[in-house]
């Protein structure tokens, strides 16, 4: 039986103040002592050296960025990071990063110390899926703090609206030095020993019969390491699930998947969550939001297909980590771990 999660209360929200004394706090001892991120990050827990789980504990803030070493635990890990009404997934392999999307404006703060604590230092890839605020909010300022090696971005030559975030985030990159790369179908990005693939990059022209929606033009993506396979289609809505499923077939199947356009029915169709077939689906949504996101009848059709269904919201931010003996989920809310399998 799935387990939905439905009703549990999200429990353990960080404050926005809280967040913004973390950042001035780190800013001004920064300021006293060069260097200060960087002997975190390196000697934090020994000796004086407090690491960055403390620094919450003593500001009586609540870390809703899960333990470094949860996410070294594994093989493989996704991190699900809680980012309000919006979405932000850390893949890590091998101690290589790669960050699918960065949130909204207002959750940047956050997701710079949720990132950190996560132990991130740089970044292998930042991957835009498409072009909405609460996809890209916070990505210039990931691409102005951790060196990164490239931006992936969907092809924006059929995108005319006007978008500050947009122009903000490939400002960043060029300012900053990173390269940036509109991906094709059927591109592949090493991370480790694993590997992202651009199963499509946005909906196919020969099928458009009208305007194309910015959602879309979503880069829709899979990484494989071993025998663990996780698949992430940004917001793209049913359109596009139809062609993938038609494109690959049993070739979509996962252990994990990131639920389309935080779980709303306009995705998630029955035809493309059957063929995914995953163990566990995450909903990246925001508590109470306007849209009703996740919908009920995407809830009800992931409990059919017998998936484990987990939501920010509730469950604050989500790590899945995979490794030979299977797979665990650990939940910031309540620290709790869930172990699918069981």
């Amino acid at each position: 039986m799935a387990n939905s999660r439905g009703q549990k209360r999200r429990g353990g929200n960080a404050n926005p103040n809280h967040r913004k004394l973390v950042a001035v706090v780190c800013s001004l001892l920064g300021l006293l002592a060069a260097g200060f991120s960087f002997v975190i990050q390196e000697y934090g827990g020994q000796g004086f050296v407090p690491t960055w789980n403390q620094l919450y504990d003593w500001l009586d803030v609540s870390d809703e960025a899960p333990d470094p070493q949860i996410i070294a635990s594994g093989e493989t890990s996704v991190t699900f990071l809680d980012v309000g009404q919006g979405d932000s997934v850390l893949l890590c392999q091998d101690d290589n990063f790669c960050l699918i999307d960065a949130g909204t404006t207002d959750s940047a703060e956050g997701l710079i110390s949720d990132l950190r604590a996560c132990g991130v230092e740089e970044l292998d890839y930042v991957v835009m899926t498409h072009p909405h605020a609460d996809h890209i909010g916070g990505m210039p300022d990931v691409l102005e703090t951790f060196p990164t090696g490239m931006l992936i971005l969907p092809d924006l030559t059929e995108y005319d609206e006007e978008s500050a975030g947009l122009e903000r985030t490939l400002d960043a990159a060029a300012e900053n030095g990173v390269p940036m790369y509109v991906a094709l179908d059927g591109d592949t990005f090493a991370l480790g020993s694993g590997t992202l693939t651009v199963l499509q990059a946005g909906e196919t022209p020969e099928n458009l019969d009208q305007e194309i929606d910015a959602n879309n033009l979503s880069l829709c993506l899979r990484y494989t390491a071993g025998s663990f396979a996780f698949v992430d289609t940004g917001d793209a809505e049913q359109e596009v699930e139809r062609q993938l499923v038609n494109r690959y077939g049993d070739d979509l199947k996962a252990n994990l998947l990131k639920a389309a356009h935080h779980g709303s029915s306009t995705s998630n169709t029955e035809e493309f969550l059957s063929a995914v077939s995953p163990d566990i689906v995450v909903a990246s949504c925001g508590l109470t939001n306007d849209y009703g996101h996740p919908h009920a009848e995407v809830v009800d059709r992931i409990q059919a297909i017998g998936a484990e269904f987990y939501r920010t919201d509730y469950d604050g931010t989500v790590t899945v980590v995979y490794d030979s003996n299977g797979i665990q989920v650990h939940c910031t809310s309540d620290s709790e771990v869930q172990d699918p399998a069981a």
